[in-house]
């Protein structure tokens, strides 16, 4: 089995000091909904996380779009092997039902995401396809799964040639491997992550966008696991 875990995912709420800005009030009467229902998106918002902390960082929910449509159409996941979270800045865990399908149109998927921060499971609780738990540390998320190894991918760790290392893990009998990859677009993980992992391994020197980083996973997992 494999899991990933997207963590401190930049995928968050308008914070409410943001919520008085134009751009934000413009956008929200686009989408017909309140400031404060929105997710915060640097796409739309920029002028208005000027001074935000870690502004440069943050309202960056495309990532999350995208690891998970590659994460879900995967073979690993249609094979049955894959479990899915995704961990937020603000310690929110979103579990990933293996057989949701997420929309490829981003508007609808921001529609999708601030419905389940809102309701916290979607679609509902007889058909949970996502759901969502609040003040979760990535620590406590980890330890939750229980794992055989844990697999934080950074560009600062050791230099790996993938295929050869899930190969080791093969001959070690690790069955159940879980990877850890980030879910913001710069910086450093805000967790220490060293405490929290088997391994730290770096796939190239750059850092690599996550979806990219979980289709060489997958990809490589799928051919460790025939």
């Amino acid at each position: 089995m494999l899991t990933l875990v997207l963590a401190e995912a930049e995928v968050e709420l308008m914070p409410v000091e943001l919520s008085r800005h134009p751009a934000v009030i413009a956008h929200a009467r686009l989408r017909r909904k309140q400031p404060t229902q929105i997710l915060l998106d640097s796409n739309y918002h920029h002028a208005a996380m000027t001074n935000l902390p870690e502004g440069r960082r943050r309202g960056r929910p495309d990532i999350t779009h995208l690891f998970l449509l590659t994460a879900l159409e995967s073979i690993v996941n249609k094979q049955g092997q894959l479990n899915v979270i995704v961990h937020t800045r603000d310690d929110t865990v979103i579990t990933v039902n293996p057989e949701t399908r997420i929309m490829r149109n981003y508007e609808r998927f921001l529609g999708l995401m601030e419905k389940l921060f809102e309701k916290h499971v979607v679609p509902d609780e007889k058909q949970p396809l996502l759901s969502l738990r609040q003040n979760i540390p990535l620590k406590q998320v980890i330890e939750q799964v229980q794992a055989d190894v844990v697999i934080t991918f950074s560009k600062d760790g050791t230099s790996v040639v993938l295929p050869d290392y899930f190969k080791e893990l093969k001959k070690q009998k690790k069955r159940h491997v879980l990877c850890i990859i980030g879910g913001f677009p710069s910086g450093m993980f805000h967790t220490d992550i060293k405490t929290i992992s088997t391994d730290v391994v770096s796939l190239y020197p750059d850092m690599l966008p996550a979806w990219t980083v979980a289709s060489e996973i997958l990809v490589n997992y799928g051919n460790m696991s025939r």
